[in-house]
């Protein structure tokens, strides 16, 4: 990504940096990994309340270990403060779809915030074998959002999972959602619209 592939056999590294936010950590990090032979074969990264957190896949010539990789990134720039966790990269099962496999399901949770709710949503949704795949949440204030992307096995599934959420949530005083991913997409997508449709123009 970015950089040749290493033509000699390579190991793959799963590796996590995070530091204050600021211009340049990516360019550091990647500089930093080319160097070294290495190759970055895939990357997310985020911001959150000022912190910058990556997390990036890269294969790099066999004879590197982990703690070298590490003290490498972090003395990138000394300035930035980088704190690295660098681990070899052990293959895990693809995910495989059963036949009833009905796709992805958006989870939201919206009300007031109080301690507790990222907790019992997902302590339930592990009791019942529930994997999450994607997953957003976020207090502004007394508010609480919370997004989970989650695959149930079928629809009687969902639907099991659909009500004993909101009964969840209805105790805790906040309110649940589950959509197909699908209907979630066409509904805020239409919403969206909706709202820039009806804003008034600066000429009103």
């Amino acid at each position: 990504m970015g950089t040749n592939a290493p033509e000699v056999p390579s190991e793959e590294y799963i590796i996590t940096v995070m530091a204050k936010d600021r211009p340049g950590i990516i360019a550091a990090i990647t500089r930093t990994l080319f160097e070294m032979g290495g190759n970055v074969t895939e990357l997310s990264q985020t911001v959150m309340r000022g912190y910058f957190t990556i997390i990036l896949s890269a294969s790099l010539p066999p004879g590197w270990e982990p703690e070298e990789i590490k003290k490498r990134i972090e003395a990138a720039e000394p300035e930035m403060e980088l704190s690295a966790y660098v681990r070899r990269y052990d293959p895990v099962p693809l995910f495989v779809p059963k036949e009833t496999d009905q796709g992805a399901y958006i989870l939201t949770v919206q009300g007031k915030d109080r301690p507790g709710i990222i907790a019992q949503v997902s302590t339930y949704l592990a009791s019942q074998g529930i994997n999450i795949e994607d997953f957003y949440a976020q207090a502004v204030g007394d508010r609480f959002t919370m997004v989970l992307q989650i695959r149930p096995e079928d629809p009687w599934t969902a639907d099991h999972l659909r009500l004993d959420l909101e009964a969840i949530c209805s105790e805790l005083g906040i309110n649940a959602y589950l959509l197909h991913q699908d209907i979630f997409h066409a509904t805020s997508e239409v919403g969206a619209i909706r709202r820039l449709v009806r804003r008034p123009s600066r000429g009103d």
